[in-house]
């Protein structure tokens, strides 16, 4: 399975963006799965599900590239560059291609506040825009990841 039909599988399934994302593209041979969805729990929803903060999608890409290329250790100093100019890579690329890195302008609305959520619920929101931003996240990903290669 690609793991962008993984990560809109994990999706549907009811896993939040970040857990999708980050579950997905996670070096399996360092994390399970269990793992990864627990790690990511936190930065769904616009962070801790308050929809104000960043678009959870964004956040578990950025932890993906953050577990492929990060610093594991002081003598990994050179990685943490790396890194971050790989991080603001992909929110460039991502903002430019959904308009926003933060979860509130990416759906119009804080789902943080309960009328909002249910406005939300209501107008598919997570069924449209948000597998949207979770593909996007996916594509992105890849593409980064192939020229890393």
């Amino acid at each position: 399975m690609q793991r962008k039909d993984k990560a809109l599988q994990l999706f549907s399934n009811r896993c939040n963006c970040s857990q999708a994302v980050f579950a997905a593209f996670r070096r399996a041979e360092v994390l399970d799965e269990a793992s990864a969805l627990r790690l990511a729990t936190m930065f769904g929803g616009g962070l801790a599900g308050a929809g104000g903060g960043m678009c959870g999608a964004v956040s578990g890409a950025l932890m993906a590239l953050s577990m492929r290329f990060g610093m594991g250790g002081i003598g990994e100093l050179a990685n943490k560059s790396k890194t971050y100019e790989l991080g603001r890579q992909f929110m460039a690329e991502f903002e430019k291609r959904i308009g926003s890195c933060r979860c509130e302008s990416i759906l119009g609305l804080n789902i943080g506040e309960p009328e909002s959520l249910q406005k939300a619920r209501e107008l598919k929101l997570f069924e449209t825009v948000c597998v949207d931003a979770v593909g996007t996240a996916c594509d992105i990903l890849e593409e980064m990841l192939r020229a890393e290669e």
